[in-house]
């Protein structure tokens, strides 16, 4: 309570000021001299006169400025202070005039508030009393607590008018904003009611009936003059959002005149801004732009409108956010924060003096903010040419310099992690390359990527080191070129190293290894030394001790290579035969208890040695019961009988906690296992509840309806029942969606929830309107799942749950292509199943045609990119093939970005006659990658489409198809014991490998 307090005293009225009248300004000077010396006692009278002094005076503000520091010295003086403290504020609200009541109670809402919120935990593990006991807060339920803080927060704004012609003038003494100026806050009704803001605008609703309040109307984010009129209703009158959004229409209300104030467009702004973040419509942004571009025009010239166009430069900027340059990025808000400093620029153009162009100033900076980072591959070939991936923003130009460090230099480099540091650590050292690069920037303030070629590099680690101009911004990437690869192998026993040429595979022979690390917690650093054997491998043999940190340093003729942070696993298997592990397992007669009920349960200990288990007899074991707060509540000692096992029994409480309550099993051999069981005032439910499967097809935009019922078990219909629903939209995709944008993410919107009840068939129906994503594009057929949830109660108050999902689209079929595993030329044929269904997963006949293509491969072998082509790509395509010829130029190596070769099949299909399409003369086919492709249309004449990409082969290939880099296959699927296995390796390179 002591820390409430004092962080209301700072956050709620600031900081108590000593500009008072004379008299009582020398008395809180002595007050504060008294606590300085440590003096409470002495302070806490010198308070009490003073507050006697007030009284007489009748000056509120020092009446309140000494109810604050009574209870802070109270605190500190008494032991249990806190009821006293809430005590003495309600006896103040009782003698106080209507303003000074009003000011005490908003004091002590808050003061309530600030204990929920440290105390948050206690609250939300309590249940609900159905008593509340007035004289000790500490025990409330959250239900309690909660409602008693909304009460005093509501009492706080009655005598709205009086409060209203209440200047703050008079608490200017005690009283200092700290983030508003008088002009927006001017009266007391204004600091009080945004006290109360702090309290409901929280993001959670701490109690959420089933008739909860939501921000679902377009017409909250509508103009102020027009929101101030809206009739606000709701059943739920305790919801946070719905009292946010009244207080906001009351300021309105208030400050609204013909001349509109600053505090009128203050309040209006906070009221748009915090619909908007808890708003769930996709119209919503529309919506808020006209809003703000209507008010911003009505006010014309004045410098109020500055405030509104920040908040719409603010808007564009959040939108111009959500852009990222990945390939088939939707372009629509990559101009957006451009929009936003051509925005803040005319504000501050037109408005230099204005709060507006500090805002607008500020936003400009952060826009403006450069960013820059380079990545390189960690190991190079020694003297071919690199690249580096450069992610920028806000940037046209950089300096690059290389340096060249040995092992020493790179583990102190590492361990510096201040940019000053590592710029004085790279000034002490000398650059072997350096040159100028120029950076694609169209003033988009976007971030966006491009790739520098680095030019040949000897045998050596480096640091790259890239910067401005100005040197105010600069990044570096640690790399090593040398033509030593090291490819690690785990095995239970031990863990094998083989150092191979990076640029064909070839087994380095007799290369000197010293491998560097740290042993289970020490820090002492060991080394050891190794010779490649004739597969260029060592082996290290596991053993009861961990390895980390490890470090090789390997030298083969005149190259070396250096690889780190590795790290080898302890070898569990490898115990002494005296190591005995013991286990227990604990089984209860159910998982779920109520109060008051038995608990029977059973326990078996284990020993293990050596891999062998088997039950361990004779032993003593603890057993005992504990409680959600972990607290002991019986206890037991019992011995395992022959078969290693216990039994027993434990009563709970009638009128204990609830929650998770554990059994303990502990002993000086076995430690101690906890196993965890449920205690909760359940009964079980005497009626269910369930959706009607859904049959009709729906299409988007159209108005569905689902059929629910609640049955008792005992045959009857449960009517009149209340049930709360809600429907929630997620999109799906066709597979191959995916194969081309692998980096959608899934958003889910609440479309509707209202409240019905069930008929005399204990029936209920639910009807809404099935709304698309606007954001999907229909062309790439969009599966819009709507989750119904509905909660059921019935009049004896107990509650069940349904949900059902419809799925809707702008098609009303889907189809798929099944095939089994790849195609063997050397087979007569090989069938083809298309499956055509409905949205709800029912078969439905379609027809259409299939085609299969054979993809054009790349000309040659190419290894994966290291990261994803840049959007920018200042490299030539000739230049980048002959410096990286086995390198894609942009993304080329991917199988959906290969371009079609030859229809080598075409047919029409019907699957209401057959569904299986049979594929036949594939023996002319040319080995590789393939692409099968269907077009259809669903009842509505809308497009329906389907892919899916399969290898044709011949088991007599000598060749690889598709010029691939590399294969494995195996000659079946599955295996038996002492089957012989035939596995195929294939490269379309000259490169070796090494198979164990």
């Amino acid at each position: 309570m002591k820390s409430i307090i004092s962080v209301f005293m700072i956050i709620c009225f600031a900081q108590f000021g000593l500009a008072q009248e004379d008299f009582y300004a020398k008395q809180w000077v002595e007050v504060q001299q008294l606590e300085n010396k440590g003096l409470t006692k002495s302070a806490l009278e010198k308070v009490d006169s003073i507050a006697q002094r007030a009284l007489s005076d009748n000056n509120a503000a020092q009446r309140i400025k000494a109810l604050l520091y009574q209870s802070k010295y109270a605190l500190i003086l008494e032991e249990d202070a806190q009821l006293k403290i809430i005590s003495s504020f309600k006896a103040e609200i009782e003698k106080s005039d209507i303003v000074t009541k009003r000011v005490i109670e908003n004091l002590l809402a808050t003061l309530y508030w600030q204990y929920f919120q440290q105390n948050r935990y206690r609250f939300y593990n309590r249940t609900n009393t159905a008593v509340k006991v007035d004289e000790d807060f500490r025990t409330w339920d959250l239900h309690t607590i909660y409602n008693e803080i909304h009460t005093y927060y509501q009492r706080s704004l009655q005598n709205g008018l009086l409060l209203q012609q209440e200047s703050l003038e008079a608490y200017k003494d005690i009283i200092v904003s700290p983030n508003k100026s008088a002009s927006l806050r001017p009266t007391l009704y204004d600091l009080l009611s945004h006290n109360a803001l702090s309290f409901y605008k929280v993001y959670e609703d701490l109690i959420r009936p089933s008739y909860a309040f939501e921000i679902d109307k377009l017409s909250y984010l509508s103009i102020g003059d027009t929101f101030m009129n809206l009739n606000l209703q709701s059943q739920d009158s305790l919801s946070l959002k719905f009292n946010t959004i009244k207080i906001y229409q009351n300021l309105l209300r208030f400050h609204h005149s013909d001349s509109i104030t600053e505090s009128y467009v203050d309040v209006d702004i906070e009221r748009l801004n915090f619909i908007y973040q808890h708003h769930n419509d996709d119209e919503k942004t529309s919506v808020l732009t006209s809003t703000l571009t209507t008010q911003s025009e009505k006010l014309g010239t004045s410098v109020l409108s500055g405030l509104y166009k920040f908040e719409l430069a603010k808007l564009y900027q959040q939108l111009g956010n959500t852009y990222n340059n990945i390939p088939e990025n939707n372009e629509q808000y990559r101009w957006h924060i451009q929009k936003a400093v051509d925005i803040c620029n005319d504000v501050i153009s037109q408005f230099p003096n204005s709060r507006a162009t500090k805002q607008c100033r500020t936003l400009i900076q952060q826009i403006k903010v450069p960013f820059l980072k380079i990545t390189a591959e960690s190991h190079i070939p020694t003297n071919t040419y690199s690249k580096l991936l450069v992610t920028y923003k806000n940037l046209d130009a950089l300096s690059f310099k290389i340096y060249s460090i040995n092992e020493t230099q790179l583990i102190a480099y590492s361990d510096l992690y201040n940019a000053n540091d590592q710029k004085r650590f790279l000034n002490n050292l000398l650059a072997t390359k350096q040159w100028n690069s120029t950076l694609p920037n169209e003033g988009d303030f976007q971030q966006h990527s491009t790739e520098i070629v680095v030019s040949q590099l000897p045998n050596s680690m480096y640091i790259v080191h890239a910067q401005t101009k100005e040197d105010d911004v600069f990044a570096t990437a640690v790399m090593q070129a040398t033509n030593l690869a090291l490819v690690e192998s785990n095995e239970d026993k031990k863990d094998s190293f083989q150092i191979i040429d990076r640029t064909n595979g070839q087994p380095k022979v007799g290369a000197i290894v010293e491998m560097k690390y740290k042993k289970n917690s020490q820090e002492r650093v060991f080394t050891k030394s190794f010779t490649t054997d004739r597969y260029g491998k060592i082996y290290f043999n596991k053993d009861r001790s961990t390895y980390r940190n490890i470090y090789f340093k390997i030298k083969h003729n005149d190259e070396e290579g250096y690889f780190g942070q590795y790290y080898i696993n302890r070898d569990y298997n490898n115990k002494p035969n005296n190591d005995v592990n013991y286990k227990s397992f604990v089984f209860t007669d159910r998982s779920i208890y109520r109060p008051g009920q038995v608990v029977y349960y059973k326990g078996i200990i284990t020993q293990s040695i050596n891999d062998k288990t088997s039950v361990a007899p004779g032993m003593q074991i603890n057993v005992a019961l504990h409680n959600v707060n972990g607290e002991k509540l019986s206890s037991l000692q019992l011995e395992t009988n022959e078969f290693g096992s216990i039994k027993g029994e434990f009563i709970l409480p009638n009128d204990g906690l609830t929650g998770q309550y554990y059994i303990r099993l502990q002993s000086k051999d076995l430690g101690y296992d906890n196993t965890f069981f449920s205690v909760e005032e359940y009964k079980r439910p005497k009626f269910e509840a369930n959706f009607k499967p859904v049959s009709q097809l729906f299409r988007v935009n159209d108005t569905v309806t689902v059929n629910g019922e609640a049955m008792a078990y005992a045959g009857s219909a449960i009517t009149d029942a209340k049930v709360v629903y809600k429907v929630i939209r997620s999109v799906n995709y066709p597979s191959w969606y995916y194969w081309r944008r692998p980096f959608y993410t899934a958003t889910t919107q609440e479309i509707v929830h209202g409240v019905t009840q069930t008929n005399s068939k204990g029936e209920f129906f639910i009807d809404f309107k099935a709304i698309p994503d606007s954001n999907a594009d229909r062309n790439d057929l969009p599966i819009f799942n709507y989750e119904i949830t509905a909660d059921i109660t019935d009049i004896n108050g107990e509650t069940l749950t349904a949900v059902s999902t419809v799925q809707v689209g702008y098609h009303a079929m889907t189809a798929n292509i099944i095939i089994d595993g790849t195609i063997n030329k050397a087979e007569k044929f090989k069938a083809i199943a298309i499956d055509t269904r409905n949205l709800n997963g029912e078969f439905v006949g379609a027809s259409g045609n299939l085609k299969i293509y054979k993809l054009i491969p790349p000309k040659k072998p190419l290894r994966p990119r290291p990261w994803l082509a840049p959007d920018y790509q200042q490299i030539s395509e000739d230049s980048f093939n002959s410096m990286f010829p086995n390198e894609p130029y942009n993304n080329e190596e991917q199988l959906q970005n290969w371009k079609l070769g030859k229809m080598v099949y075409e047919t029409t299909f019907n699957t209401s006659t057959s569904k299986i399409i049979t594929l036949e003369k594939i023996k002319k086919w040319v080995s590789g990658k393939y692409v099968i492709e269907l077009q259809s249309e669903d009842k509505f004449g809308q497009p329906v489409k389907a892919k899916t990409y399969t290898t044709v082969y011949d088991p007599d290939d000598k060749r690889i198809a598709d010029n691939q880099l590399f294969t494995i296959e195996t000659n079946k699927n599955s295996y038996q014991p002492n089957d012989k296995a035939t596995v195929t390796f294939a490269s379309a390179a000259k490169i070796t490998i090494t198979v164990d």
